[in-house]
């Protein structure tokens, strides 16, 4: 019998898959080596902890015997905050529980990690129709990869990385008329809610006044019956959890933008930068109501907003979280490159080297460097991007530019 080869073309070539398997086993063996070399993971230990003490124990994973066991694996680490996410949050993490040996689940939650930075970097294309002249899915997958704050998200396990990845499937599920998928999406990017709570509230305002409200109702569906799950296994966890967050807030010292303030002016610099974070807040909610009922234009613009504006609004999400904003900066940048054909990929590749490079230059020396958040780039970076959003805005919003 005579074989033939497929009539239909599906872009996947051998040399792709071949390519895919080598980077794969390159970052398997980069962890590998991380992992027996450093002690690093404490993020991902709180959450395979907190599973595993939930689910094979049947105990408490928001009590202090679990945080004084985390404090005991990682005595250097100064930004423990032990398991303060709700308790549906161990539900990616449910399977690793049955791995008894930690720096092997940690291996593993690594490798998917740096995954779903490439999946992050890809849908943000996607759901804010970024021109492939400004990012191809290879440049954006390898600057999401090679970025500090993304390293530092992954050598800690950091749970945000696929809460941030839900967040633009949802996104791009929302261009494509997928509503009840959408919903769905964003109830699970509720995992680690200081990263997604600000653009799923704008999302909602924007589905409310464009009468979308299939997202909004799955959202409450899909909410509910994870609370409700979560009930079945621990009765008060809720309380538990509210408990967990008040005590991470008054005991642990989170950072936070005013706090940055506060770090360089004792006197007046926390009352400064809440200062600061109110007015940033306040133009949020106006940008919110004068584009609620906007098409999708002034949408992704408010969307790239409101994640760069989450970043100075006091919630404890600056450090190892900032690689969030390469997703409002490429869009800026995408914006800068159609208005400006010929100039603009210069100011685009200055802008990519300048966030690429300076963290790392910025910390070289220093053995620990994943432990030390950088200070003055905690304000540069999401400052820049809120510049470069305005600079753009009437642009972008009357569509005088074009999208390809």
């Amino acid at each position: 019998m005579e074989i033939r080869p497929l009539k239909r073309d599906y872009g996947i070539s051998s040399r792709f898959i071949v390519g895919i398997l080598l980077l794969v086993l390159i970052a398997v063996g980069g962890n590998v080596y991380v992992v027996l070399h450093t002690d690093l993971g404490a993020g991902f230990y709180s959450y395979w902890l907190s599973s595993r003490v939930l689910f094979a124990q049947g105990e408490n994973p928001y009590g202090s015997d679990i945080f004084e066991q985390i404090i005991r694996r990682f005595p250097e680490d100064r930004y423990l905050s032990g398991f303060t996410l709700p308790l549906y949050a161990v539900i990616p993490v449910f399977l690793f529980s049955f791995i008894d040996n930690f720096e092997i689940a940690l291996i593993i939650w690594m490798t998917i990690l740096e995954a779903l930075l490439v999946g992050i970097g890809m849908k943000t294309i996607s759901a804010f129709q970024i021109d492939r002249r400004t990012f191809t899915p290879l440049k954006i997958g390898t600057v999401m990869l090679l970025s500090y704050y993304s390293v530092v998200a992954v050598l800690d396990g950091d749970i945000g990385i696929l809460a941030v990845f839900l967040l633009m499937m949802a996104l791009d599920a929302i261009r494509s008329q997928e509503d009840e998928f959408a919903g769905i999406l964003l109830a699970f990017a509720t995992i680690k809610y200081s990263l997604t709570l600000l653009p799923i509230i704008w999302i909602f305002i924007w589905c409310l006044a464009n009468r979308r409200t299939t997202v909004i109702t799955w959202f409450f569906m899909i909410l509910a019956f994870l609370i409700l799950l979560s009930v079945l296994f621990m009765t008060n966890w809720m309380t538990e959890f509210i408990r967990s967050v008040i005590y991470y807030y008054k005991y642990l010292n989170p950072l936070y933008f005013s706090r940055l303030i506060e770090n360089w002016q004792p006197e007046l610099g926390g009352r400064i930068g809440w200062a600061i974070s109110g007015f940033l807040i306040l133009i949020m909610i106006i940008e919110w109501i004068v584009n609620a009922r906007g098409n999708v234009r002034a949408f992704e613009w408010v969307t790239a907003l409101t994640i760069t504006i989450g970043f100075l609004s006091g919630i404890p999400n600056i450090g190892k979280n900032l690689y969030m904003l390469w997703i409002p900066l490429a869009y800026a940048m995408d914006k800068i490159n159609l208005r400006w054909t010929h100039n603009g990929k210069w100011i685009s590749l200055v802008l990519v080297l300048s966030f690429l490079v300076i963290p790392w230059l910025n910390q070289r020396g220093q053995v620990l460097f994943w432990q030390n958040p950088i200070d003055v780039l905690n304000i540069i970076f999401p400052a820049v991007c809120l510049i470069l959003l305005y600079w753009n805005r009437w642009w972008t919003i009357q569509s005088v530019i074009e999208p390809f």
